[in-house]
């Protein structure tokens, strides 16, 4: 009987040891196949495009191979990848399957794998931007697109309605526009950032720079600063009455008097800036955005250009005055290609300059509230699923039970409604998640402007001293120039990185890489 029971417990052992061993090969086969689909090396035409691809995931970068033609995708191969066992290894199991069978980048994200479903198809983004594919043939803006705006027409003679006119129609959305009133409290930022009066140095912001109010205060900020005004220009995003203006007289509106225009001003943003006259249509009122990104502002969803309008970087234009944006496209919508696209521009001469310091004889930029150019950026990790207006604004409900879209203007941490329904979702605590994030992009940006500042002195003393040639200056103050851009850009975009803060760290890396090239100039 003893025998009996050991050869059973012999066969027992074997039975299992080749169960583990067949468990074994068969998730090693798992791995091994896991992130692959499509077509086998023999189906693919001789013709076809391999293209590799790779973005920021979770846990490290994603790198996806795909075979492509210009409108066909043949097969996705997730080649490297370090995200979670169960969680972003669940994307990157479901995920090209799911791209390939669509033959769409438009697919939803894996549940619970957000960023590194978000990292695979950046990367075969990235990929096919690499290969000079368009990547709109694959659904593939990057940035969510639900609905396209109309665009206003310069000489169309449009009709401003007040606030009010629409108050008795759009009673909920009227009340909770003038909610944003509430928002009363602004910043000194001179006081706040003292490193600033030093960098924008020549410039009426080394002055006077405030945090920015509620929308219906911006009338009475415009007209209070302590920065001077010549022309209509300023009234930029400020009041409807301008935008109309503007749309009536094209470029001729921007160069008028200030002091003419501030007559004719009735009141400050309201419904027509993102919807012109039509109720619940949103309309680009602001044709420099329009004309700045060509044909892409149609791969841009209406609720980002509503917002994008205002909260974008703009210059005016030397010669006209209008106000401008630095790119042409979407492609170029990035801070290296708009640092080239200022770098380009001349006058009279010399390159474009928003102000000169006075100390070291720098042209330097002044960048302005980028906040479309860095939520639609790469590494924005929400672009794809939630528009500014998701975000910002959000669906209410009214006593008598009707939904409507909030006006009040507020950060997505003020609202618990959207909190609860959707951001917990991919986030257990988002109010630690997100000041987590701007406490240390706070303090790097604070440092590295601590350090601009030593170098603008250091710089200032190099020009005074006599001891360089006008080489040497010039090619100190152009590696000047971007390290301040770069830094610059990250400082004054009003998320301080909730937005995008693997941009914002790109940008601030660049700075101090330039701080360092300018350090090993000094003698």
């Amino acid at each position: 009987m003893r025998k009996t029971n050991e050869k059973l417990a012999d066969v027992v052992g074997i039975l299992c040891g080749v169960f583990l061993l067949a468990v074994m090969i068969w998730a090693a086969v798992g791995a091994i196949n896991m992130g692959k689909a499509g077509l086998s090396a023999k189906e693919i035409p001789a013709d076809a495009i391999t293209l590799t691809g790779t973005a920021a995931g979770r846990n490290g970068d994603v790198t996806v191979q795909v075979i492509v033609s210009e409108d066909e995708i043949y097969r996705i191969d997730v080649l490297e990848q370090e995200e979670t066992r169960g969680i972003g290894t669940e994307a990157v199991k479901k995920l090209p399957l799911a791209i390939y069978d669509a033959q769409s980048l438009k697919v939803d994200n894996v549940g619970g794998a957000t960023l590194t479903s978000d990292a695979i198809k950046n990367a075969i983004i990235n990929a096919l931007k690499e290969g000079g594919l368009d990547v709109y043939a694959f659904d593939g803006g990057a940035v969510k697109l639900d609905n396209i705006a109309k665009v206003a027409e310069t000489g169309s003679g449009v009709v401003v309605l007040s606030a009010k006119d629409w108050a008795e129609e759009y009673p909920n959305q009227y009340a909770s526009y003038m909610r944003n009133a509430e928002n009363d409290q602004t910043e000194d930022y001179v006081e706040e950032y003292p490193m600033i009066a030093t960098l924008f140095e020549g410039y009426g912001f080394a002055k006077y720079y405030t945090g920015a109010r509620g929308h219906t205060y911006v009338i009475e900020e415009v007209t209070s600063t302590g920065r001077p005004h010549a022309m209509a220009n300023c009234f930029t995003c400020k009041t409807p009455d301008f935008t109309a203006m503007a749309l009536e007289m094209g470029d001729a509106a921007y160069s008028q008097p200030f002091e003419d225009v501030l007559q004719q001003v009735n009141e400050p943003l309201n419904c027509f800036n993102c919807h012109a006259s039509q109720p619940g249509e949103v309309t680009v009122t602001h044709t420099y955005l329009s004309k700045a990104l060509g044909e892409d502002v149609e791969h841009v969803d209406a609720a980002d250009l509503a917002c994008g309008q205002c909260h974008v970087d703009y210059y005016f234009d030397p010669g006209t005055k209008a106000t401008t944006l630095p790119y042409t496209n979407l492609a170029v919508m990035n801070p290296d290609d708009m640092l080239d696209y200022y770098n380009d521009l001349m006058v009279d001469g010399e390159v474009f300059a928003d102000y000169v310091n006075p100390r070291t004889g720098v042209r330097q930029i002044m960048i302005n509230h980028p906040e479309l150019e860095t939520y639609l950026g790469e590494g924005s990790v929400h672009r794809g699923m939630f528009t500014c207006a998701d975000c910002h604004m959000g669906d209410a409900v009214a006593e008598d039970g009707t939904v409507y879209k909030n006006h009040y203007l507020v950060s997505p941490l003020a609202n618990q409604e959207l909190i609860d329904n959707t951001c917990s979702k991919c986030h257990s605590n988002l109010e630690a998640q997100v000041r987590a994030i701007q406490e240390k992009m706070e303090k790097r940006t604070y440092d590295i402007g601590y350090k601009l500042e030593d170098l603008t002195n250091k710089l200032a003393d190099a020009v005074e001293s006599g001891d360089y040639t006008d080489a040497e200056l010039d090619a100190m103050r152009m590696t000047y120039r971007s390290a301040q851009y770069y830094w610059n850009f990250v400082f004054v975009e009003n998320s301080e990185g909730a937005h995008n803060s693997a941009l914002d760290n790109q940008c601030l890396d660049k700075s101090e890489a330039l701080m360092a090239e300018l350090e090993g100039m000094f003698h």
